[in-house]
């Protein structure tokens, strides 16, 4: 089962959280705030890469972590339909995605 670690003390990155458990009719997505007992302990294994990204963080079954707009559109790919066709944002190059990612992320609280 993949992961996905938000930030549970942010208003619209626990609305998020809420959109992808209304959506995952079969159970693909494991939601975990990053201020829980188990983010905390997973977040401290978070790959060096990656350190320091105030994101959304997406562990998916075979141990890959995910990141801002990489991590969304993989979300996106485990909910039911039509959500997965939201995945074709990956056509979108990666500096342009996470640059609209930031610029999202910077309104929330």
């Amino acid at each position: 089962m993949a992961t996905v670690l938000f930030d549970d003390e942010c208003g619209k990155c626990s609305r998020w959280a809420r959109f992808i458990q209304k959506r995952d009719s079969q159970s693909r997505v494991n939601l975990v705030g990053q201020n829980s007992s188990e983010g905390k302990y997973l977040i401290s294994s978070i790959p060096e890469r990656l350190e320091g990204i105030d994101s959304v963080f997406l562990i998916s079954t075979g141990g890959n972590w995910y990141s801002k707009s990489a991590a969304i559109w993989r979300i996106c790919k485990l909910l039911r339909f039509p959500w997965p066709i939201a995945s074709l944002m990956f056509i979108v190059p990666w500096p342009i995605r996470d640059a609209v990612y930031d610029v999202y992320s910077r309104f929330r609280k």
